[in-house]
Protein backbone atom coordinates (compact mmCIF):
# COMPACT_ATOMS: atom_id res chain seq x y z
CA UNK A 1 0.00 0.00 0.00
CA UNK A 2 1.25 3.23 -0.65
CA UNK A 3 2.16 5.97 1.52
CA UNK A 4 -0.68 8.10 0.56
CA UNK A 5 -3.30 5.88 1.33
CA UNK A 6 -2.03 5.32 5.16
CA UNK A 7 -4.17 6.64 7.78
CA UNK A 8 -1.72 9.02 9.80
CA UNK A 9 -2.52 9.93 13.50
CA UNK A 10 -1.01 12.42 15.31
CA UNK A 11 -1.46 12.76 18.81
CA UNK A 12 1.33 14.60 20.31
CA UNK A 13 0.19 17.87 20.88
CA UNK A 14 -3.02 17.94 19.27
CA UNK A 15 -5.59 14.33 17.24
CA UNK A 16 -5.23 14.61 13.98
CA UNK A 17 -6.23 12.52 11.17
CA UNK A 18 -4.84 12.79 7.51
CA UNK A 19 -6.20 10.30 4.94
CA UNK A 20 -5.18 10.65 1.14
CA UNK A 21 -3.49 14.10 1.48
CA UNK A 22 -6.77 15.64 3.62
CA UNK A 23 -7.12 16.08 7.08
CA UNK A 24 -10.04 14.20 8.44
CA UNK A 25 -12.65 15.72 10.52
CA UNK A 26 -14.86 13.05 12.26
CA UNK A 27 -16.54 15.68 14.90
CA UNK A 28 -16.85 19.60 16.16
CA UNK A 29 -14.46 18.76 18.59
CA UNK A 30 -12.16 16.19 19.79
CA UNK A 31 -13.89 15.50 22.85
CA UNK A 32 -16.87 14.31 22.01
CA UNK A 33 -17.46 10.51 23.63
CA UNK A 34 -17.06 8.83 20.25
CA UNK A 35 -13.93 10.78 19.52
CA UNK A 36 -13.03 10.04 23.13
CA UNK A 37 -13.71 6.09 21.80
CA UNK A 38 -11.35 6.87 19.05
CA UNK A 39 -8.35 8.16 20.88
CA UNK A 40 -8.31 5.18 23.63
CA UNK A 41 -8.94 2.06 20.72
CA UNK A 42 -6.11 3.72 18.37
CA UNK A 43 -3.49 4.40 21.46
CA UNK A 44 -4.67 0.60 22.66
CA UNK A 45 -3.86 -0.98 19.13
CA UNK A 46 -4.19 -4.78 19.51
CA UNK A 47 -4.45 -5.32 22.55
CA UNK A 48 -8.23 -3.99 22.54
CA UNK A 49 -10.06 -1.94 25.10
CA UNK A 50 -11.89 -3.88 27.43
CA UNK A 51 -15.95 -2.82 27.95
CA UNK A 52 -15.82 -1.95 31.82
CA UNK A 53 -12.46 -0.22 31.35
CA UNK A 54 -14.34 1.56 28.32
CA UNK A 55 -16.79 2.47 30.25
CA UNK A 56 -15.08 3.35 33.02
CA UNK A 57 -13.66 5.92 31.35
CA UNK A 58 -15.99 7.77 29.46
CA UNK A 59 -18.61 7.50 31.89
CA UNK A 60 -17.61 7.40 34.90
CA UNK A 61 -17.93 10.58 36.10
CA UNK A 62 -20.89 11.54 34.17
CA UNK A 63 -23.51 11.40 36.73
CA UNK A 64 -26.37 11.55 34.22
CA UNK A 65 -25.68 8.33 32.67
CA UNK A 66 -28.17 5.51 34.29
CA UNK A 67 -26.99 3.05 31.90
CA UNK A 68 -23.21 2.79 30.81
CA UNK A 69 -23.25 -0.46 29.07
CA UNK A 70 -26.25 0.66 26.43
CA UNK A 71 -24.55 4.35 26.17
CA UNK A 72 -21.14 2.48 25.32
CA UNK A 73 -23.07 0.72 22.67
CA UNK A 74 -24.34 3.72 21.35
CA UNK A 75 -21.12 6.00 21.33
CA UNK A 76 -19.63 2.66 18.91
CA UNK A 77 -22.63 2.67 17.05
CA UNK A 78 -22.01 6.18 16.22
CA UNK A 79 -18.33 6.05 16.02
CA UNK A 80 -18.82 3.08 13.35
CA UNK A 81 -20.76 5.56 11.50
CA UNK A 82 -18.68 8.83 11.63
CA UNK A 83 -16.11 6.07 10.34
CA UNK A 84 -17.65 5.14 7.33
CA UNK A 85 -18.77 8.78 6.43
CA UNK A 86 -14.76 9.96 6.73
CA UNK A 87 -14.40 6.78 3.54
CA UNK A 88 -11.96 4.91 5.66
CA UNK A 89 -11.83 2.00 3.66
CA UNK A 90 -12.54 -0.86 5.04
CA UNK A 91 -12.44 0.17 8.73
CA UNK A 92 -14.85 -0.66 11.38
CA UNK A 93 -14.74 -1.02 15.27
CA UNK A 94 -14.39 -5.00 16.42
CA UNK A 95 -16.11 -6.16 19.23
CA UNK A 96 -14.84 -9.87 20.49
CA UNK A 97 -14.10 -11.37 24.22
CA UNK A 98 -15.33 -8.66 25.80
CA UNK A 99 -13.14 -6.28 24.21
CA UNK A 100 -13.38 -3.78 21.84
CA UNK A 101 -10.61 -3.51 18.54
CA UNK A 102 -10.06 -1.14 16.11
CA UNK A 103 -10.11 -2.71 13.16
CA UNK A 104 -8.76 -1.33 9.53
CA UNK A 105 -7.73 -2.76 5.98
CA UNK A 106 -5.73 0.24 5.91
CA UNK A 107 -1.83 0.68 7.09
CA UNK A 108 -1.92 3.10 10.20
CA UNK A 109 0.98 5.17 11.14
CA UNK A 110 0.93 6.37 14.34
CA UNK A 111 2.98 9.20 15.69
CA UNK A 112 3.54 7.52 19.33
CA UNK A 113 3.82 4.35 17.90
CA UNK A 114 7.19 5.47 16.17
CA UNK A 115 8.15 7.75 18.83
CA UNK A 116 8.15 4.23 21.08
CA UNK A 117 10.06 2.57 18.67
CA UNK A 118 12.75 4.67 18.05
CA UNK A 119 13.46 5.00 21.65
CA UNK A 120 13.72 1.45 21.66
CA UNK A 121 16.10 1.04 18.69
CA UNK A 122 18.07 3.84 20.71
CA UNK A 123 18.42 2.09 23.37
CA UNK A 124 20.03 -1.03 21.44
CA UNK A 125 21.40 1.01 18.61
CA UNK A 126 25.24 -0.59 18.13
CA UNK A 127 26.56 2.51 18.12
CA UNK A 128 26.88 6.14 18.87
CA UNK A 129 26.14 7.17 15.36
CA UNK A 130 23.00 4.90 15.31
CA UNK A 131 22.26 6.27 19.20
CA UNK A 132 22.21 9.90 17.48
CA UNK A 133 20.12 8.75 15.01
CA UNK A 134 17.27 7.19 17.04
CA UNK A 135 17.15 10.00 19.54
CA UNK A 136 16.86 12.64 17.25
CA UNK A 137 13.97 11.21 15.06
CA UNK A 138 12.17 10.64 18.92
CA UNK A 139 12.98 14.10 19.77
CA UNK A 140 10.98 15.09 16.17
CA UNK A 141 8.39 13.07 16.63
CA UNK A 142 7.62 14.35 20.08
CA UNK A 143 5.80 18.07 19.12
CA UNK A 144 3.67 18.39 22.68
CA UNK A 145 1.80 16.69 25.46
CA UNK A 146 -0.19 13.28 24.55
CA UNK A 147 -4.14 14.18 23.79
CA UNK A 148 -3.44 17.43 25.97
CA UNK A 149 -7.44 17.91 25.20
CA UNK A 150 -7.54 15.04 27.76
CA UNK A 151 -5.33 15.31 30.99
CA UNK A 152 -8.03 15.27 32.83
CA UNK A 153 -8.89 11.49 31.95
CA UNK A 154 -6.47 9.01 33.81
CA UNK A 155 -5.86 6.81 31.13
CA UNK A 156 -4.34 9.83 28.86
CA UNK A 157 -2.72 11.46 31.67
CA UNK A 158 -0.80 8.43 32.71
CA UNK A 159 0.71 8.36 29.41
CA UNK A 160 1.50 11.60 28.57
CA UNK A 161 3.24 11.63 31.78
CA UNK A 162 5.31 8.39 30.76
CA UNK A 163 6.02 9.88 27.22
CA UNK A 164 7.03 13.12 28.78
CA UNK A 165 9.49 11.69 30.79
CA UNK A 166 11.09 9.38 27.78
CA UNK A 167 11.14 12.96 26.09
CA UNK A 168 13.08 14.36 28.22
CA UNK A 169 15.24 11.46 28.48
CA UNK A 170 15.98 11.14 24.90
CA UNK A 171 17.16 15.17 24.97
CA UNK A 172 19.73 14.84 27.96
CA UNK A 173 21.24 11.92 26.62
CA UNK A 174 21.03 13.75 23.34
CA UNK A 175 22.64 16.78 24.68
CA UNK A 176 25.62 15.12 26.67
CA UNK A 177 26.41 13.17 23.23
CA UNK A 178 26.75 16.46 21.57
CA UNK A 179 28.72 17.83 24.47
CA UNK A 180 30.52 15.23 24.24
CA UNK A 181 31.07 15.89 20.71
CA UNK A 182 31.70 19.80 21.24
CA UNK A 183 28.46 19.49 18.70
CA UNK A 184 26.42 23.09 20.25
CA UNK A 185 24.47 24.18 17.15
CA UNK A 186 22.97 20.82 17.92
CA UNK A 187 23.03 20.99 21.30
CA UNK A 188 21.16 24.38 20.92
CA UNK A 189 18.79 23.10 18.55
CA UNK A 190 17.39 20.47 20.81
CA UNK A 191 17.57 22.50 23.90
CA UNK A 192 15.76 25.21 21.73
CA UNK A 193 12.72 22.44 20.99
CA UNK A 194 12.80 20.84 24.86
CA UNK A 195 12.35 24.63 26.33
CA UNK A 196 9.56 25.61 23.69
CA UNK A 197 7.38 22.99 24.69
CA UNK A 198 8.18 23.14 28.32
CA UNK A 199 10.00 26.14 29.84
CA UNK A 200 11.48 24.36 32.36
CA UNK A 201 15.10 25.78 34.08
CA UNK A 202 16.44 22.77 32.74
CA UNK A 203 15.91 23.33 29.57
CA UNK A 204 16.74 27.38 29.97
CA UNK A 205 20.54 26.02 31.33
CA UNK A 206 21.15 23.62 28.58
CA UNK A 207 20.53 26.48 25.71
CA UNK A 208 22.74 29.25 27.64
CA UNK A 209 25.87 26.22 28.03
CA UNK A 210 25.19 25.54 24.41
CA UNK A 211 25.16 29.17 23.59
CA UNK A 212 28.24 29.87 26.16
CA UNK A 213 30.05 26.36 23.89
CA UNK A 214 29.56 28.66 20.64
CA UNK A 215 30.52 31.89 22.32
CA UNK A 216 27.83 33.88 21.56
CA UNK A 217 27.36 35.35 25.16
CA UNK A 218 25.66 38.10 24.32
CA UNK A 219 22.87 35.90 23.09
CA UNK A 220 23.38 33.61 26.17
CA UNK A 221 23.15 36.39 28.38
CA UNK A 222 19.37 37.40 26.83
CA UNK A 223 18.61 33.69 27.52
CA UNK A 224 19.60 34.26 31.29
CA UNK A 225 17.62 37.14 32.00
CA UNK A 226 14.41 35.80 30.00
CA UNK A 227 14.90 32.78 32.02
CA UNK A 228 15.10 34.31 35.43
CA UNK A 229 12.36 36.64 34.44
CA UNK A 230 9.92 33.48 33.51
CA UNK A 231 10.59 31.93 36.20
CA UNK A 232 10.08 34.41 38.70
CA UNK A 233 7.05 35.48 36.97
CA UNK A 234 5.55 32.01 36.23
CA UNK A 235 6.61 30.07 39.26
CA UNK A 236 8.20 32.47 42.00
CA UNK A 237 11.33 31.22 41.92
CA UNK A 238 14.92 32.12 42.17
CA UNK A 239 17.90 30.99 40.07
CA UNK A 240 19.27 27.88 40.64
CA UNK A 241 22.73 26.82 40.83
CA UNK A 242 23.55 25.81 37.22
CA UNK A 243 21.43 29.24 36.07
CA UNK A 244 23.89 31.47 38.15
CA UNK A 245 27.04 29.31 37.48
CA UNK A 246 25.95 29.23 33.32
CA UNK A 247 26.04 33.60 34.57
CA UNK A 248 29.53 33.56 36.03
CA UNK A 249 30.37 31.86 32.93
CA UNK A 250 28.94 34.45 30.72
CA UNK A 251 30.72 37.29 32.90
CA UNK A 252 34.07 35.71 32.57
CA UNK A 253 33.81 35.74 29.21
CA UNK A 254 32.84 39.21 28.18
CA UNK A 255 34.51 40.96 31.46
CA UNK A 256 37.94 41.44 28.43
CA UNK A 257 36.13 41.61 25.57
CA UNK A 258 36.06 44.77 23.80
CA UNK A 259 32.85 45.12 21.36
CA UNK A 260 33.16 47.01 18.76
CA UNK A 261 30.35 49.37 17.59
CA UNK A 262 29.18 47.38 14.47
CA UNK A 263 29.05 44.72 16.85
CA UNK A 264 27.03 46.29 19.09
CA UNK A 265 24.93 46.57 16.42
CA UNK A 266 24.77 43.37 15.14
CA UNK A 267 23.69 41.65 18.70
CA UNK A 268 20.54 44.75 18.99
CA UNK A 269 19.36 43.50 15.35
CA UNK A 270 16.81 40.92 15.11
CA UNK A 271 18.29 37.69 13.64
CA UNK A 272 15.23 37.75 11.35
CA UNK A 273 12.40 40.30 10.02
CA UNK A 274 8.85 38.22 10.73
CA UNK A 275 5.92 40.00 9.97
CA UNK A 276 3.17 41.56 12.94
CA UNK A 277 3.65 42.53 16.07
CA UNK A 278 7.24 42.11 18.66
CA UNK A 279 7.08 40.19 21.34
CA UNK A 280 9.50 40.81 24.15
CA UNK A 281 9.40 39.80 27.81
CA UNK A 282 8.40 42.22 30.31
CA UNK A 283 11.06 44.20 31.65
CA UNK A 284 11.82 45.19 27.76
CA UNK A 285 8.47 45.72 27.70
CA UNK A 286 8.63 47.81 30.14
CA UNK A 287 11.32 49.86 29.35
CA UNK A 288 9.26 49.77 25.11
CA UNK A 289 6.50 51.91 27.17
CA UNK A 290 8.58 54.48 29.22
CA UNK A 291 10.52 55.15 26.40
CA UNK A 292 7.44 55.85 23.65
CA UNK A 293 5.98 57.66 26.69
CA UNK A 294 8.89 60.09 26.82
CA UNK A 295 8.70 60.25 22.78
CA UNK A 296 4.75 61.06 22.88
CA UNK A 297 5.61 64.50 25.14
CA UNK A 298 7.48 65.36 21.69
CA UNK A 299 5.53 63.88 18.62
CA UNK A 300 1.99 64.76 20.03
CA UNK A 301 0.75 61.31 18.82
CA UNK A 302 -1.91 59.08 20.42
CA UNK A 303 -0.48 55.50 21.99
CA UNK A 304 -2.59 53.28 23.53
CA UNK A 305 -1.82 50.20 25.93
CA UNK A 306 -4.74 47.18 25.55
CA UNK A 307 -4.94 44.65 28.01
CA UNK A 308 -6.01 41.18 26.77
CA UNK A 309 -7.25 38.87 29.81
CA UNK A 310 -8.83 35.41 28.89
CA UNK A 311 -12.78 34.35 30.48
CA UNK A 312 -14.23 31.72 30.51
CA UNK A 313 -17.59 30.38 29.12
CA UNK A 314 -19.21 32.49 31.79
CA UNK A 315 -16.75 35.24 31.32
CA UNK A 316 -15.43 35.22 34.67
CA UNK A 317 -11.42 35.35 34.85
CA UNK A 318 -10.03 32.20 34.00
CA UNK A 319 -8.83 30.34 36.97
CA UNK A 320 -7.68 26.52 35.12
CA UNK A 321 -4.15 27.13 35.21
CA UNK A 322 -4.21 23.97 32.19
CA UNK A 323 -6.33 25.92 30.15
CA UNK A 324 -4.66 29.12 30.38
CA UNK A 325 -1.71 27.32 29.01
CA UNK A 326 -2.99 26.08 26.10
CA UNK A 327 -4.83 28.84 25.37
CA UNK A 328 -1.74 31.41 25.88
CA UNK A 329 0.21 30.42 22.52
CA UNK A 330 -2.76 30.62 20.61
CA UNK A 331 -3.56 34.10 21.87
CA UNK A 332 -0.31 35.18 21.50
CA UNK A 333 0.05 34.08 17.74
CA UNK A 334 -3.41 35.95 17.25
CA UNK A 335 -2.20 39.47 18.35
CA UNK A 336 1.27 38.93 16.11
CA UNK A 337 -0.80 38.54 13.29
CA UNK A 338 -3.13 41.26 14.03
CA UNK A 339 -0.87 44.16 14.63
CA UNK A 340 2.31 45.85 13.08
CA UNK A 341 5.64 45.23 12.92
CA UNK A 342 5.85 49.02 15.04
CA UNK A 343 3.73 47.07 18.27
CA UNK A 344 4.81 45.22 20.42
CA UNK A 345 3.30 43.23 23.28
CA UNK A 346 3.80 41.23 26.27
CA UNK A 347 2.93 38.29 28.42
CA UNK A 348 2.50 39.63 32.18
CA UNK A 349 0.64 37.17 33.54
CA UNK A 350 -0.34 34.00 32.71
CA UNK A 351 -4.18 34.74 31.82
CA UNK A 352 -3.00 37.94 29.95
CA UNK A 353 -1.36 40.29 27.30
CA UNK A 354 -0.33 43.80 27.52
CA UNK A 355 -0.06 45.39 23.90
CA UNK A 356 1.28 48.88 22.84
CA UNK A 357 -0.32 50.72 20.45
CA UNK A 358 1.81 53.75 19.23
CA UNK A 359 0.13 56.53 16.71
CA UNK A 360 -3.37 54.74 16.80
CA UNK A 361 -6.78 56.21 17.84
CA UNK A 362 -8.98 54.66 20.20
CA UNK A 363 -11.56 54.06 16.95
CA UNK A 364 -8.61 51.75 15.77
CA UNK A 365 -8.14 50.24 18.73
CA UNK A 366 -11.41 48.86 18.88
CA UNK A 367 -11.17 47.55 14.89
CA UNK A 368 -7.40 45.71 16.43
CA UNK A 369 -9.10 43.93 19.57
CA UNK A 370 -11.62 42.53 17.15
CA UNK A 371 -9.01 41.70 14.89
CA UNK A 372 -6.93 39.59 17.57
CA UNK A 373 -10.45 38.40 18.41
CA UNK A 374 -11.35 36.70 14.94
CA UNK A 375 -7.53 35.73 14.45
CA UNK A 376 -8.00 33.83 17.59
CA UNK A 377 -11.44 32.17 16.70
CA UNK A 378 -10.18 30.72 13.93
CA UNK A 379 -7.78 28.18 16.07
CA UNK A 380 -10.13 28.81 19.92
CA UNK A 381 -8.73 26.95 22.88
CA UNK A 382 -11.52 25.08 24.16
CA UNK A 383 -13.49 26.86 26.71
CA UNK A 384 -11.23 30.26 26.97
CA UNK A 385 -13.01 33.34 25.69
CA UNK A 386 -11.17 37.14 25.57
CA UNK A 387 -11.83 40.51 26.74
CA UNK A 388 -10.17 43.82 26.44
CA UNK A 389 -9.49 46.95 27.70
CA UNK A 390 -7.89 50.47 26.25
CA UNK A 391 -6.25 53.42 28.23
CA UNK A 392 -4.47 55.94 26.79
CA UNK A 393 -0.43 55.85 27.38
CA UNK A 394 0.19 59.22 28.65
CA UNK A 395 -2.33 58.89 31.50
CA UNK A 396 -1.55 55.46 32.62
CA UNK A 397 0.81 55.01 35.90
CA UNK A 398 3.37 52.29 34.36
CA UNK A 399 4.17 50.93 37.73
CA UNK A 400 0.25 50.00 38.57
CA UNK A 401 -0.10 48.64 34.98
CA UNK A 402 2.65 46.47 35.19
CA UNK A 403 1.86 44.60 38.23
CA UNK A 404 -1.11 42.12 37.82
CA UNK A 405 -3.59 43.58 39.97
CA UNK A 406 -7.41 42.41 39.39
CA UNK A 407 -7.92 46.38 39.24
CA UNK A 408 -6.50 47.02 36.35
CA UNK A 409 -9.92 45.20 34.63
Amino acid sequence: MGEYAKLRVTMFGDFVMNYQGTQLRLERTNTTKAMQALQMLLYYGESGVPRNMFMDALYSQDESVSDPANNLKVTVSNLRRLLVKAGLVGTTIRFAGGNYYWQSELEVQLDIRDFSLEVKRAKVAKNEKEQLEHLTSACELYTGDFLPHLQTEDWSMAAAARYREEFFACVRQLAALYKEREDYPHMLQIATHAAALYPLEEWWALRIESLLGMERYQEAKAVYEESVNSLAEEYDVRPSKRLLECLRRIDKATENKNVTLDQLQAMLQEAALPNGAYYCPLPGFIDAYRVASRMLERSGQSAYLMLCWMVDGKGQRLTDKEKAAWAAPKISSAIRSSLRRGDSYTQPGRDRFLVLLIGTNQENCSLISSRIEAHYKKDPARGVQLRFKLAPVRDVNSEEMFQNKPSWK
